[in-house]
Parts: C-alpha cells; sequence; structure tokens
C-alpha cells in the first residue's frame, strides 16, 4: 500500500496501543485503527473511516493510472481504449503495429517515430508511407516472381 505519494505498509490494531509518530507527537490507538508505517517509524494513525480518503492500497503487480495519465492515453489511443486491460493492449497492438494477413509486423516506439519522420520528408501520412512499403512487397512478390 502507499500513501498516494510514497510506499508505506498499513497494520491494523489488534489492541488499544499508545504510538509514537514520527511527528513526534504520542497518540493511543484502538482496535481496528490503522498504523501507517515506513519501515520502524509510524507515520500516521488513521481511523478506518478515513483510511480510503488519505491512503489507496496497491498491490505489487498493479499499475495504479490517475485520471489525467487515463485521459491523455485516450488522447491518443483513442475513446474507449482504457475501458479495460485487454482494451488497452488492443489499442497499443494497433498503434505499435502492421498486420498482414496473420502476419503482425510490431515496431518500437523508435521504428514508429522514423517511419512518421520518413513520410513526413516525403509529403505522406503514415497510412500513405506504410501502403507503399506494402505495394512495394506485393510488386516483388507478384510482378518480379521474387
Amino acid at each position: 500500500m502507499r500513501r498516494k505519494a510514497s510506499g508505506l505498509q498499513a497494520i491494523v490494531l489488534d489492541q488499544p496501543e499508545l504510538i509514537d509518530l514520527v511527528s513526534g507527537e504520542r497518540v493511543q490507538g484502538y482496535p481496528g485503527d490503522i498504523r501507517i508505517v515506513r519501515g520502524s517509524l509510524t507515520v500516521d494513525l488513521v481511523k478506518p473511516v478515513r483510511f480510503p480518503t488519505d491512503y489507496e492500497v496497491v498491490s505489487p503487480e498493479q499499475l495504479a493510472l490517475t485520471p489525467v495519465v487515463c485521459r491523455q492515453l485516450e488522447d491518443r489511443l483513442g475513446l474507449g481504449s482504457i475501458a479495460s486491460p485487454d482494451a488497452l493492449i488492443a489499442a497499443v497492438d494497433r498503434l505499435g503495429s502492421i498486420r498482414i494477413g496473420d502476419v503482425r509486423i510490431p515496431f518500437t516506439p523508435g521504428q514508429l517515430h522514423e517511419l512518421q519522420h520518413r513520410a513526413t520528408k516525403r509529403g505522406r501520412t503514415v497510412e500513405q508511407e506504410i501502403k507503399a512499403v506494402v505495394d512495394r512487397i506485393q510488386d516483388e512478390l507478384f510482378h518480379k516472381g521474387g
């Protein structure tokens, strides 16, 4: 778990306890209260009602995105692209690859940037640039007997 800006741990008290906070204040904790610690230091003592307002629980395998970041992602990937983890993966997959039939050609961000640069230099869109590459492949395979 973490305070919305740093990594902390939460411990639920099971018995009354006098607690010294890092601020120097001494507070009385009661069963059910939540002791917020960083290492051996107690940073805060909160009632269960206040906990969800001041803190968010984060599991190690979880990626937490702020609403601002979510809006930025949707601006880049399209409306509904962050509706679920699967939708996000699909949107990123569409953004960073080309499919020809069942063949997927993945691109790194650097390659996509280079593709954009080449297209701009030639006065084309990225889509037009990719179409030109596909046309060259078709020409090579079907017209030149490659």
